[in-house]
């Protein structure tokens, strides 16, 4: 064997002695490190006053770069390993590199219930205090490491977003350092139309520094009743149907184990405690991978009904990263690894981008899929059926979410609110034809399904189909108002394919 295969067959077959006795231990430390910084964070009393404090050191640092160095745009100076993408941002390298350091909660607002947040604060952090105050917020994206400014800036759903929509449309108010140095605000009523231009802009209108987050009432359990299907056709018209059925469903999810099997997820809140035996505390680090959970209604062929703490459900794909840990760590789920292992999971894809080689990044490029794409909801089988023959991976993840019509870059194309799904694909793509050069095709798919596509790992797409798919008009001319043009890049800039490997 030659030796450059070998190398590759170690690294491919073997990642996982690395990731075992290497990553997982730094994991470890972090953790530690995390629950000290979260100790220090509870003792200490936040206030506005803090806030404000630290914005004003970003707009001195934005002042001191107009003066000293305007020919280059800026961008936040956190680095691409710490993002969950896996891609790494080399935009970065180019430009002026802001310091944002806004990671804690500012305050909690029951009377209007309202929670307000900054940028970097991560979901894993957030929910826990929240869910502690009685409180939750109506989307609850299911990484831990998902920061909400990212999904504000990008693109964030979750099972409940067949009722809320995505993420943005739970905030109610945006904080913004513009180019100037300036700080601003932005609500419906308030700049409403910079309020509209904000989602998906991905930092190129300004610096956010605080979202305010409608919150609800949290209750302890979430109800969730599990139901096989055996064809495309039925999971189409049933996730349809149960998307309708916003009075008895706060949550529906779909997962797609090939191309004519999957299971329709649909739960509600509730404070009934039932039977203990009916709790299933998923959560648990030494309980299967959800997704193998989910996997085995299937296989028994059975309906099913379970009381899972609210938490829990939230994180469900959190310990397994949806199915992208069983590519790393094959014996992942094996009960004997769960047990001696599972606190520690997931290993941080912080540490598996910074200790990423040259050969790493590459391999992965050719060999390993990753991406999400917002089609109509009539599309599923469709979609599916061109996924499976270009891709063929499963499980595939499908989460219904209600698109609102509007000026923004992501909006319905219908004049009424319209359903949508996301197409969750991660893994390793077993269809005989693939080649990376698929990424493409999919995407002009996409394209003329009327749908939209996350851009966490770029675009192939040229600037006048990026345009065709992202609606620009009142993007750019925010743009122009908040004297964007030469002080930030365009969204196209920090999203395509030559930014982003």
């Amino acid at each position: 064997m030659h030796s450059d295969s070998l190398m590759e067959y170690v690294l491919v077959n073997f990642r996982w002695v690395f990731v075992v006795f290497f990553l997982l231990p730094c994991t470890v430390m972090g953790k530690v490190w995390a629950t000290f910084e979260k100790s220090l964070w509870s003792r200490r009393r936040h206030t506005g006053l803090d806030h404000k404090k630290k914005v004003e050191k970003i707009q001195c640092e934005i002042r001191h770069r107009n003066v000293y160095s305007p020919n280059r745009v800026m961008c936040t100076a956190r680095p691409s390993w710490r993002s969950m993408t896996l891609a790494e941002m080399t935009y970065k390298k180019c430009m002026f590199n802001i310091n944002v350091h806004l990671d804690e909660m500012i305050s909690i607002d029951s009377y209007n219930r309202t929670v307000r947040v900054e940028p970097s604060i991560t979901v894993g952090q957030l929910i826990p205090i929240l869910i502690q105050s009685g409180w939750t917020v109506p989307v609850a994206l299911e990484l831990e490491d998902l920061t909400i400014g990212g999904l504000v800036m990008g693109i964030g759903l979750e099972s409940s977003s067949f009722k809320f929509g995505l993420f943005h449309k739970t905030c109610t108010r945006y904080e913004l350092v513009t180019a100037n140095g300036d700080l601003i605000t932005c609500s419906e009523t308030e700049n409403p139309d910079v309020f509209e231009s904000i989602p998906f802009s991905y930092g190129t209108l300004g610096f956010l520094t605080a979202i305010d987050i409608i919150i609800i009432p949290a209750k302890k359990y979430v109800r969730l009743q599990y139901r096989p299907i055996s064809s495309l056709e039925k999971m189409q018209s049933c996730l349809i149907s149960e998307t309708l059925d916003t009075e008895n469903n706060d949550f529906v999810e779909l997962l797609v184990y090939s191309k004519d099997e999957g299971v329709l997820m649909t739960g509600k809140m509730t404070d009934s405690d039932q039977t203990t035996k009916n709790v299933n505390e998923i959560g648990r680090f030494y309980k299967p991978w959800f997704f193998k959970h989910v996997e085995s209604f299937l296989i028994l062929q059975k309906n099913a009904e379970e009381y899972i703490p609210l938490k829990d459900y939230y994180f469900r794909h959190n310990n397994s990263l949806f199915w992208e840990v069983q590519d790393i760590i094959p014996f992942g789920n094996h009960p004997v690894f769960r047990y001696l292992l599972g606190w520690i999971m997931p290993a941080k894809v912080a540490l598996l981008k910074l200790t990423q080689t040259d050969t790493i990044k590459r391999l992965y490029n050719e060999h390993h899929f990753i991406d999400d794409f917002i089609l109509p909801i009539s599309y599923l089988k469709k979609s599916i059926e061109k996924f499976h023959e270009h891709l063929n991976i499963y499980p595939i993840w499908v989460c219904p979410t209600v698109l609102n019509p509007g000026r923004g870059l992501v909006h319905s194309h219908a004049s009424v609110d319209n359903m949508y799904i996301d197409i969750g694909l991660y893994g390793e793509p077993n269809a005989s034809n693939y080649n990376s050069d698929i990424t493409k095709d999919l995407e002009l798919f996409v394209l003329k399904s009327k749908g939209f596509k996350m851009m966490y790992v770029g675009t192939h797409l040229n600037i006048y189909e990026f345009k065709k798919m992202f609606n620009h008009c009142l993007y750019q001319s925010i743009r122009m108002q908040l004297n964007c043009e030469y002080n930030f890049p365009e969204v196209y800039d920090k999203v395509n394919k030559k930014v982003r490997r």
